[in-house]
């Protein structure tokens, strides 16, 4: 009797075990469900408020340049001055202010405080008042003090953390068009992913003999350095500050429907006519038509139909990388489920026939036109290609790769992308995909847009 009970009560303990195991693995698969859901929540929340922001900046230095306008009508020249004055500071400025407006909508949604972004962003403080102030010929201050002034607000924006990252910052010095600062190579080569190489770097595996074979990293062209340098790195508004006669600049029909005024009024104001100053303008390399920007690419526009023609532009957007946290039950710890969501500002202006156009219509003069904002394909405004959110990845662009491309192979450090080109230069790897492409190339299909294999970290 006693030996049947004991059997009973080790029966009963498995059975309680194994109920507890369930509970613990469904409570903890609800939490890790509802961590992504919040993150979600979070990052949707941040990016589109920031973008808000975005809009309603772009909306200020486009009336400013209108009463700019008739200032100069008015041969106003103290004003015109105070103008120029205020947009600049707008400009490189106030898109900071988006950090802390990212961080409020994140953190009521429950997500934390990003360490490694928050360092990124207080290293760069740093490096603003160490390199940006003292090279003012390759550094232009948009006005005497400014990086200093630019440099103790963005400490002020990141002193008490960042909890929504801004993964698309666009720093003065950032450049593009060389294979390694592509993110994708490195997870091809991870994922033995061949038929990326097939599609995108035709012919590296055959050519490619060690590190001496990288052509030098780009730089940044004076030209672009200098449109930068005008704008905050960090939630960009991607404008352009053009000196010149507003005659010259944009014509009498534009002036006289922006400001109501007759030709003879814009002949006889000497500012209109002969007097250089600055005016705020879209960049025309950033504010272009969304199918310009890949025209012989396969991804194009990542959405499904056209995009009507007055909402046809790219421009500015803002692109937030948040993290939330969940107990982990079973393995102890916590479980991280992580979110990027990027969203942009729209508006439209009328055009000459009175018609809905792009905000880019004007002759890319800058006018308030912004009244709304919406969730865009983080693919569509590049935020997955800079990624400037992800710290490890931003530590690999700045210290590693230039010891790798200076170097080789043992200067690496000992993150993942450092992993990933250790395994490129291994021949045997190389000879690995070469043979694999050689009978398997012609069953390689490039994934077309919205085809994504799920479970991905960030809104498409």
């Amino acid at each position: 009797m006693r030996r049947r009970s004991g059997q009973v009560a080790l029966y009963l303990v498995m059975t309680l075990l194994a109920v507890t195991f369930l509970v613990l693995m469904n409570v903890g698969a609800y939490l890790a469900v509802t961590a992504k859901n919040r993150a979600m929540n979070a990052g949707d929340a941040a990016a589109l408020a920031v973008a808000r922001h975005q809009g309603e900046l772009i909306n200020r230095i486009g009336a400013l340049n209108v009463e700019h306008l008739k200032a100069a009508l008015d041969d106003d020249e103290r004003r015109c001055g105070e103008i120029a004055a205020d947009q600049m500071r707008i400009c490189l400025l106030e898109p900071l202010d988006g950090i802390g407006i990212g961080n409020e909508l994140a953190l009521r949604n429950g997500a934390k405080a990003d360490e490694g972004m928050t360092e990124l962003l207080k290293q760069h403080v740093i490096d603003i008042r160490s390199q940006y102030q003292n090279n003012p010929e390759m550094y232009p201050e948009a006005w005497e003090g400014a990086w200093e002034e630019y440099a103790g607000r963005l400490e002020l924006s990141v002193g008490a953390g960042v909890i929504a990252g801004p993964d698309n910052i666009d720093f003065v010095d950032a450049a593009t068009g060389h294979l390694l600062l592509n993110k994708l190579f490195y997870h091809a080569v991870g994922g033995r992913n061949w038929c990326w190489f097939h599609f995108n770097a035709p012919g590296l595996l055959d050519s490619y003999s060690g590190f001496r074979d990288w052509a030098p990293l780009p730089a940044a062209s004076d030209e672009v350095r200098r449109r930068r340098c005008v704008n905050s790195e960090v939630y960009s508004l991607n404008l352009d500050r053009r000196v010149g006669s507003a005659r010259d600049l944009l014509g009498d029909e534009l002036i006289m429907k922006l400001t109501g005024a007759s030709l003879s009024d814009i002949e006889n104001s000497y500012m209109i006519t002969n007097r250089t100053q600055a005016w705020f303008f879209y960049d025309s390399a950033r504010w272009r038509r969304w199918w310009e920007m890949d025209p012989d690419g396969v991804w194009n526009f990542p959405a499904v139909g056209k995009v009507k023609d007055e909402y046809d532009v790219r421009g500015c957007a803002a692109v937030c990388r948040v993290v939330r946290s969940a107990a982990d039950l079973l393995g102890g710890g916590e479980y991280s489920a992580q979110w990027t969501a990027a969203a942009k500002p729209f508006g439209t202006v009328t055009d000459g026939n009175g018609e809905l156009s792009p905000v880019t219509s004007l002759k890319n003069f800058v006018i308030p036109a912004f009244t709304d904002v919406r969730l865009v394909p983080i693919d569509s405004v590049g935020g997955r290609d800079v990624s400037t959110a992800d710290y490890g990845w931003m530590t690999h662009l700045r210290e590693h790769l230039p010891r790798y491309l200076d170097s080789g192979p043992s200067a690496l450090g000992s993150c993942y992308y450092c992993g990933q080109l250790r395994a490129w230069e291994s021949e045997s790897l190389r000879s690995e995909a070469r043979r694999w492409l050689k009978l398997n190339s012609g069953s390689c299909v490039r994934p077309g847009p919205g085809s994504g294999q799920g479970g991905t970290p960030h809104g498409h």
